[in-house]
């Protein structure tokens, strides 16, 4: 929860301080004129183009998003956190230095360097009163459980370094070792194979791994066993290094840990990712409108039934959701799954035929072309989805899953994605896991239009499309 909320914080940190800084840079052009060192400049000259606060507004975004001082507000210490922004503040500020001299270049030098001081003293201002409130409300409210599994005395030791911190808002609930007798001021909650249940039945948020090197496959299985459960997963630097999965070294509550169970997408990512996804769903939904009202007739002239046919999936961090397509099958598919289900020749489940009888004849074009797909943009709209990612997983094949390949849920899932662009049907649904997790491991926004451009090819071509 606390994660989560610090997530949407940084979100609306980045808002105020790109409206702190388009309101400086105005304040700039009322105070100039009245400052008597240099040239006398008007309020006339003084007076700056629409067009400079709208690039004031993007340089700043693209600069915070690429340095994150938001979220080293609330992760890092306080040292930190203001280095963070004053390198923030100098790299936007000169950018908008290089730009001024390509473009307006009789803006005065003394305005530009009144906008700058303003700018990072009300910016530093700001986020020291945002990180005095997110701490102390840290300290009263939100508390996150954390489960250390290894030897009391390390539970000890970071209960002790965590009540040094009230303000991280951590808190240690217990630990879990397989020594009955070793006592511990520290509750011991139970043996080192009970982890998946002692997170469920305590409430556990944080688990953080400290268990020898020795111990490398348990911990291993522990983390895979894990990643259905709502928990962070940590552990203790110089004991692992997992290779199925990003491993960053963060910092919680001051303390460096390793991270298992982040998410694959940084924080600028996620944001970038987010309103690249915003921008054009809603973009393509009004261009497209004609063509899905078209589209919606012919479904419902051909047979009985909904228009939109909204099917249980699984999404980011195994979250379910509805999800939205043209119906493209008879209105008793869902019934009928049976007929096409199938298991291979090594056991596992093919749900899909390029002959499935449950499918209509204008369902048979949509699908070819994947225009039923295009509903699903309300999905993106709703934050449920993205443009580009892992296929949504249906349910009651994700109960089949290996815990590896509940990997795949680390980041929202697509429209698009790296395994659609790259056989699409013509592969059988287990297989498209490790399709995923590559996508997962080499993700870039780049990336990202690389496979919406590769995708149009495709759904021209109409490969794989069933």
């Amino acid at each position: 929860m606390l994660d989560r909320l610090r997530t949407r914080l940084t979100g609306s940190v980045l808002l105020w301080d790109t409206l702190l800084t388009l309101l400086t840079l105005y304040l700039s052009t009322k105070i100039r004129p009245h400052i008597e060192w240099g040239l006398d400049v008007s309020q006339d000259n003084a007076t700056l183009p629409w067009q400079l606060y709208v690039s004031v507004a993007l340089i700043w975004i693209m600069v915070m998003l690429l340095l994150t001082p938001q979220r080293a507000l609330f992760t890092r210490g306080i040292v930190e956190a203001i280095g963070s922004l004053l390198a923030s503040v100098a790299l936007a500020s000169a950018s908008f230095a290089g730009l001024l001299y390509i473009s307006f270049r009789d803006v005065s030098r003394l305005q530009f360097l009144t906008f700058v001081a303003f700018d990072l003293v009300a910016l530093l201002v700001f986020h020291l009163i945002m990180r005095s409130y997110v701490h102390f409300r840290f300290r009263t409210n939100w508390q996150r459980r954390a489960l250390v599994i290894g030897e009391p005395t390390v539970a000890e030791r970071m209960a002790e370094e965590f009540a040094r911190r009230p303000w991280t808002g951590v808190v240690v609930a217990g630990y879990a070792s397989d020594d009955y007798d070793a006592p511990s001021a520290v509750p011991r909650l139970g043996k080192i194979a009970d982890t998946t249940r002692i997170v469920t039945e305590n409430m556990i948020d944080e688990v953080i791994f400290a268990l020898p090197v020795h111990q490398h496959n348990r911990i291993a299985q522990l983390s895979l066993d894990l990643l259905q459960q709502p928990v962070m997963v940590h552990m203790m630097p110089g004991v692992l290094d997992l290779t199925f999965a990003r491993t960053p070294v963060e910092t919680v509550g001051g303390i460096p840990l390793i991270s298992l169970r982040e998410s694959a997408l940084t924080d600028p990512q996620r944001i970038l990712k987010r309103l690249f996804d915003m921008g054009a769903s809603l973009l393509l939904l009004i261009i497209l409108s004609p063509i899905m009202l078209l589209i919606a007739l012919l479904i419902k002239i051909e047979s009985q039934g909904p228009i939109f046919f909204m099917q249980d999936r699984i999404g980011e961090q195994g979250r379910h959701f509805k999800m939205i397509k043209f119906r493209s099958m008879y209105q008793d598919a869902d019934q009928r799954w049976h007929e096409v289900a199938r298991r291979d020749e090594n056991g596992n489940l093919v749900h899909k035929s390029n002959d499935d009888p449950r499918v209509t004849r204008v369902g048979r074009k949509l699908r070819r072309t994947s225009l039923d797909e295009l509903p699903q943009m309300i999905n993106v709209l709703l934050g449920q989805m993205s443009l580009v990612g892992p296929r949504p997983e249906m349910p009651y094949i994700a109960a089949e899953y290996a815990p590896w390949q509940w990997q795949r849920f680390r980041v929202p899932p697509g429209i698009t994605g790296w395994w659609q662009v790259n056989g699409r049907s013509d592969k059988p649904m287990h297989l498209h896991t490790e399709d995923d997790l590559y996508y997962i491991q080499n993700y870039s926004f780049w990336l990202d239009l690389r496979i919406l451009l590769k995708t149009v090819t495709v759904v021209l071509q109409g490969h794989g499309a069933y």
